[in-house]
């Protein structure tokens, strides 16, 4: 995540960043990482140069990792996990149809476009961790129809999820989580010539899909 998201391989890693914090809170030799690495100074979309603005903030703070780490830990819990997380990051409940027929459709989706599950997530296929962690591996592997068709599907309610990730929280990690999230989809649409204000779940024939917690 060293370099603005303007090709297929820089998404590829931006997204493997994001799915991986959102999934579970940095541990203490990736925040020591994180908190040295060299970030872009000029990111388009805005989004994301405002993601690598608050990211820079926030390693200026980072003096112990093992400290932060423990931190992260609290705040990732607060926002994801609970008992009552402030906010459910799963397709399902932004179409106000928990764990029917969007993730239904999401399982689907993975299956058509051969996208397999990670080992290394516990959540469930429509989680915004493992929907980013489907956008890497087909950005890794240059698929872009693939991940056109991906985005076409299930990339209407990402940037809701990145706004309430910026909402909902008062951490400067997870505020930057929320922007890099914005921009990767921002741009990665931009990259597949696809409208964002556009995009919709088929599977949604009456209603509005839920965009507040």
């Amino acid at each position: 995540m060293t370099q603005p998201a303007d090709t297929a391989a820089d998404l590829a890693d931006l997204y493997a960043f994001l799915s991986g914090v959102l999934a579970d809170p940095p541990s203490e030799a990736a925040v020591d990482r994180l908190a040295s690495e060299q970030l872009p100074t000029d990111a388009s979309p805005q989004a994301l140069a405002n993601g690598y603005r608050l990211l820079s903030k926030w390693q200026s703070t980072v003096s112990d990792p093992a400290e932060e780490a423990d931190r992260l830990k609290r705040v990732h819990t607060r926002l994801f996990v609970g008992p009552r997380p402030k906010m459910q990051a799963h397709e399902s409940w932004y179409a106000d149809d928990y764990l029917g027929e969007p993730l239904a459709a999401v399982k689907q989706t993975y299956r058509d476009l051969g996208i397999e599950h990670s080992e290394h997530l516990r959540e469930e296929p429509d989680h915004v961790a493992v929907e980013l962690a489907a956008l890497e591996m087909l950005a890794r592997d240059g698929a872009d129809d693939y991940r056109r068709a991906f985005l076409s599907a299930h990339g209407w309610w990402l940037p809701a999820a990145a706004a309430d990730i910026k909402e909902l929280t008062d951490d400067t990690f997870y505020e930057a989580v929320g922007w890099l999230a914005e921009g990767a989809v921002e741009a990665d649409a931009y990259l597949l010539g696809l409208e964002l204000d556009d995009l919709a779940p088929s599977y949604l024939d009456t209603g509005t899909p839920r965009t507040e917690p």
